[in-house]
């Protein structure tokens, strides 16, 4: 993809002297970002940024890292944007969202599992993995309180580093559930019908590239090149290529998360 003189023109000075912009991810959730047989971070997100990059006239150097210190890591100036991270209300403190993709929460559970279907209500009695600092720590308390106020068995909680080992865990029999973002549920359950089951699906937020709120230009230059990407169908191309249809969240916009984490 070549060079666009516009966008390129509003990449930062120092951004354009060194070549590059670092992006931090946790590569751990399939198809939205992975790391391939080669060892190279790839997948939905990865790959849409680097399309964006190729439109500012930068590249793209993605550095792994958990996904509890995306956040930290971006308020410390280690990197310069985060990807593929729920835009909510309480990071956009200090971080700016370039909303582009939909996204949301979904319950996985065992093929042999004796729900077929169950809701964020009647988790009671069973034990659920969730990603460390993420979204469902706090919804996996709201249910088990709920529980708990009833007077039913309890939700047992397990934080896991990142989805795929709370999905191994679902699979080893270690627990019982897995609740993620929707997307990489989705995929899982999709990919592998005769291990893993989706109990529930909730669409309700964006994912979004983070940004410091100090960055404006390089905030600006990127979601520049996010919207040209819609609009020459590299986006488009690459939502069909991942399966992602049905996420699709083509304005780009910024900082239209929930203006309640916990919804």
């Amino acid at each position: 993809m070549d060079r666009d003189p516009k966008i390129a023109g509003m990449v930062p000075g120092h951004i354009r002297k060194q070549g590059s912009f670092t992006a931090a991810v946790n590569p751990s959730s399939p198809p939205i970002k992975f790391v391939d047989d080669a060892g190279d971070i790839t997948g939905f997100t990865p790959e849409l940024v680097t399309a964006a990059g190729k439109l500012m006239g930068v590249d793209v150097v993605m550095k792994q890292t958990s996904f509890d210190a995306l956040i930290p890591g971006l308020e410390a100036r280690r990197f310069d944007v985060v990807l593929s991270i729920n835009d909510l209300a309480d990071r956009r403190e200090k971080t700016d969202f370039i909303d582009y993709l939909q996204t949301g929460t979904a319950i996985l559970g065992g093929a042999s599992l004796p729900q077929e279907k169950i809701t964020p209500k009647k988790l009671c009695g069973l034990s659920v993995g969730y990603v460390r600092g993420n979204v469902q720590k706090d919804l996996v308390a709201k249910a088990a309180k709920g529980c708990a106020e009833s007077g039913a068995k309890p939700v047992t909680g397990t934080a896991f580093q990142d989805i795929n080992a709370a999905i191994l865990a679902v699979q080893s029999g270690q627990i019982d559930t897995a609740w993620g973002d929707a997307p990489s549920i989705s995929y899982n359950a999709e990919k592998n019908p005769r291990q893993y089951k989706e109990l529930y699906r909730e669409i309700s937020g964006p994912y979004g590239v983070g940004v410091n709120k100090q960055d404006t230009a390089l905030r600006d230059a990127l979601r520049a090149a996010l919207r040209k990407c819609v609009e020459n169908g590299i986006y488009q191309k690459l939502l069909k290529d991942y399966e992602l249809t049905d996420y699709a969240l083509t304005d780009m916009s910024l900082n239209k998360g929930p203006a309640d984490d916990h919804a």
